[in-house]
């Protein structure tokens, strides 16, 4: 219900110009400084994924952006780098930010407020890692001013850019306060979304084909057909393989067991892509989880590997498969040994950081 919500939400906020507004934000922020201007493209990205969904920053904003550097005449590696790993990263803020954490907040019935909190500190640390690394890679791209010759964003549609806005807003603060009256959030972001969409289209601004156009069945699918196969995972062996492996990790229940799940799950991911992965962690985690020392902690942990691992390979994730797909259309080359050699550098410390946080979080808020 939340995945169907939340996409039918994107789809309205696409087309009444959220995304077209938010490049434009970003652009003027920017004040003519190409270094500041990368800093905001990271800033906005991350805002987009954790209200949105990743993928919303991969298929919606990334061909924004693109337009935008272009027009200002500036390098785009960068930014669409950054594009593609805020995506990833930004993802661990909250539950909706992507399906590997759906998938282990429905499977683990994790509450909404408590892993933000929990998930707030790695992903802060995460998204400021992944900035300054990326950063210093490009730095000569990142160089020099560019000239503010973007037109102002005006909305087509005025009531519409309002309504999208306000349902952003509204069902973020509705995910905080459901679990306080015993709501499933699942509930609430199918709610809202229908809202949008039934007024949208009683008021003649958006036809049904076009909401039903920007929702991925294909993803929908997959959530089904992942959790007809966890069984049949389950009796090949690959999940025990999978738990003996994290089991072997590290002793104890503190930061070494909580890195080496994160690393082994982000290795993972890069194998077989994250969703397949998270949903073998999860089973592999369950024993960790109800009998081990270590608790849910092993649960955020992998979700750590399982958002930030694919910033190391393009078929870490459907999102980085789906940017790679839209940066070649517009004729960057961009190889997958190109994105190897950003990835190897990047990934382990941001992997690094995260994992901090997390350990540090937890000891905070518990797990």
């Amino acid at each position: 219900m939340l995945l169907v919500g939340m996409m039918a939400l994107s789809a309205i906020a696409e087309k009444a110009g959220f995304f077209d507004w938010a490049a434009s934000l970003t652009a003027r922020a920017g004040g003519g400084s190409v270094l500041r201007l990368y800093g905001f493209v990271v800033l906005a990205g991350a805002l987009i994924t954790a209200t949105l969904s990743l993928d919303a920053m991969a298929i919606v904003l990334t061909p924004i952006i693109y337009g935008m550097v272009v027009r200002l005449r500036l390098s785009p590696m960068p930014f669409m780098f950054a594009c593609v790993y805020t995506a990833n990263t930004a993802s661990l803020f909250l539950p909706i930010s992507n399906l590997t954490n759906l998938l282990a907040y429905d499977v683990f019935d994790l509450e909404f407020t408590k892993f933000t909190l929990i998930m707030l500190i790695p992903a802060t640390l995460s998204i400021l890692a992944n900035a300054l690394i990326l950063a210093g890679l490009f730095r000569k791209d990142l160089r020099g001013s560019y000239e503010q010759n973007l037109p102002s964003f005006v909305p087509e549609n005025q009531r519409l850019f309002r309504m999208a806005t306000g349902g952003v807003a509204g069902v973020l603060v509705a995910f905080f306060l459901a679990p306080i009256f015993g709501i499933p959030i699942g509930l609430v972001g199918l709610t809202v979304g229908a809202l949008l969409v039934f007024v949208a289209r009683f008021r003649g601004w958006m036809a049904l084909r076009g909401v039903a156009g920007n929702i991925s069945w294909s993803i929908l699918a997959l959530v089904i057909g992942l959790f007809l196969v966890v069984q049949g995972v389950e009796n090949v062996g690959l999940a025990s393989a999978v738990r003996r492996a994290f089991a072997a990790v590290a002793p104890g229940d503190g930061f070494l067991q909580i890195l080496g799940i994160a690393v082994g799950s982000a290795l993972g991911s890069n194998f077989i892509n994250n969703v397949p992965m998270i949903v073998l962690a999860l089973s592999a985690t369950e024993p960790l989880v109800s009998k081990g020392t270590l608790g849910f902690a092993a649960v955020y942990a992998v979700i750590l590997g399982t958002n930030i691992g694919p910033n190391l390979t393009t078929v870490g994730s459907l999102a980085t498969l789906i940017w790679l797909t839209i940066i070649c259309g517009k004729g960057m080359d961009v190889t997958a040994k190109d994105y190897l050699k950003v990835g190897a550098i990047s990934t382990p410390v941001i992997l690094l950081v995260a994992a901090i946080g997390l350990w540090i979080s937890l000891e905070i808020f518990g797990g």
